[in-house]
């Protein structure tokens, strides 16, 4: 599925150079990004209020209201996503060719190796350096989520890398990087990407793949070589852990 998304937001510059501000169609989906990342304010309460979770301590019932809401709102933003770039994706199809997906597979390739080079590198920095032993909250809440749920293994390794690079590169990156020199504008989403992560000891190594995943968007003028690359790094994680 992801591999449809190659010609849409491609790293081409829009016709009018020099615009920071958003299309319509950008904002819808920011919007409805927004939307998913703070409807479990909402539907989680709602679900443990639905008496689905009767008999079940108060921890493990919030935290399978949680997979549950993630699944449920993530699956219809990615779906309604798709739709609103709908006609992107049928070009996209179109334009793909043998060359492409070879480079697309290489970029992935080597975007894959490098981020999770960096991500031992700053493991290394955080136990050596600054003496952080324990592993990062976000990654923790994850594995704890799909421990009681399953199902919810596709928000991590799958659904939410197409959501967050059409946001953080496809659309914040991009469009900064139409006034902006690419350090700059790569170093702000990054930032970005970072702090909505919500994990501060870890904010170098979310910043540092961030970057990563610009320089595979601008070197590869494909949205789906930073997508299969996040896919990669996330299901590696993901999978590593449960094992653990």
């Amino acid at each position: 599925m992801y591999m449809l998304l190659y010609k849409p937001l491609g790293y081409e510059k829009y016709q009018h150079k020099g615009a920071i501000g958003l299309k319509t169609k950008d904002l819808w989906i920011v919007l409805i990004y927004v939307l998913i990342q703070y409807s479990g304010l909402y539907g989680v309460s709602f679900l443990l209020n639905s008496g689905m979770y009767e008999g079940i301590d108060k921890k493990t019932a919030n935290l399978e209201a949680v997979a549950l809401w993630g699944c449920i709102s993530f699956i219809a933003g990615l779906i309604i996503i798709l739709i609103v770039l709908r006609k992107q994706i049928f070009e996209g199809i179109r334009n793909l060719t043998y060359p492409t997906t070879r480079s697309i597979i290489k970029w992935s390739v080597f975007g894959y190796l490098v981020t999770m080079v960096t991500q031992i590198l700053c493991n290394l920095f955080l136990i050596l350096v600054l003496d952080l032993n324990k592993g990062s909250e976000n990654t923790q809440a994850i594995i704890n989520i799909t421990k009681l749920n399953p199902a919810f293994i596709v928000i991590p390794s799958l659904i939410a890398p197409i959501l967050e690079e059409i946001i953080f590169r496809g659309i914040i990156f991009k469009r900064l990087s139409n006034r902006l020199p690419f350090f700059i504008a790569a170093s702000i989403s990054s930032v970005i990407f970072s702090f909505m992560h919500g994990d501060l000891p870890f904010f170098l190594s979310y910043f540092l793949i961030g970057f990563i995943f610009c320089y595979l968007y601008k070197r590869s003028n494909s949205i789906v070589v930073p997508i299969i690359t996040h896919m990669l790094m996330n299901s590696f994680v993901v999978f590593q852990q449960l094992n653990f």
